[in-house]
């Protein structure tokens, strides 16, 4: 079986089918594991800040955020801009549980995965939301039928009021949103920032 670091393979590949829990365990046995895992598959060419894209990224002594952006003047972990994001659930828990709702036959229940994981059936719970949300995406219920239109918005009081820090970056709330020009059919999120690696991933 290939070490989890390996970016080749994943749940879905043969050498991942038919794993226990004991086995998945054994697979991530800590968080680093787990953390370095997850790293491989979302960053194959190599570690990058998720707010900006900046390549020329140096490792943080934070216990959280664990590397640190000198474009951007922020740490960061592989965590933002995934599912994973503002979220204090362990990496391994978000591996192992990953798996299991990949390939169980029926959907676990937020208790029993809670007992699984040993964590509380609350985190279980937002977990599996999170893990739902992103599946939802990935399996294109959510995409539109295009051309859309895609643009930013700051929100949150009266444009006079408007501050900036020393950055330029507004303390308003950022808001992207898409049309699409076809059915008329909008979405927006709001966003931490609005940087071109921001709204792409959005996009």
């Amino acid at each position: 079986m290939d070490k989890p670091a390996n970016a080749e393979g994943g749940p879905d590949s043969p050498e991942y089918k038919d794993l226990s829990l004991p086995d998945l365990f054994e697979m991530f046995p800590d968080d680093q594991t787990a953390m370095d895992w997850l790293e491989a598959n979302i960053w194959p060419d190599g570690r990058v800040c998720p707010r900006c894209g900046n390549k020329y990224t140096c490792v943080s002594k934070h216990a959280c955020m664990t590397y640190y952006c000198s474009e951007y003047d922020k740490r960061f972990s592989v965590k933002i801009g995934t599912v994973m994001e503002h979220s204090r659930i362990g990496y391994q828990n978000w591996a192992v549980a990953t798996y299991l709702h990949a390939t169980r036959p029926k959907d676990i229940s937020s208790v029993q995965l809670g007992r699984d994981l040993k964590i509380s059936q609350s985190s279980a719970w937002f977990l599996q939301r999170r893990l739902r949300e992103g599946w939802r995406t990935l399996a294109g219920l959510d995409l539109m039928a295009g051309p859309v239109e895609v643009d930013e918005a700051y929100l949150g009081g009266r444009e006079k009021n408007k501050h900036t820090d020393k950055n330029g970056r507004t303390k308003k709330t950022a808001v992207v949103g898409i049309r699409d020009r076809k059915t008329g059919t909008i979405r927006a999120v709001p966003v931490p920032e609005t940087t071109a690696a921001r709204l792409v991933q959005f996009v």
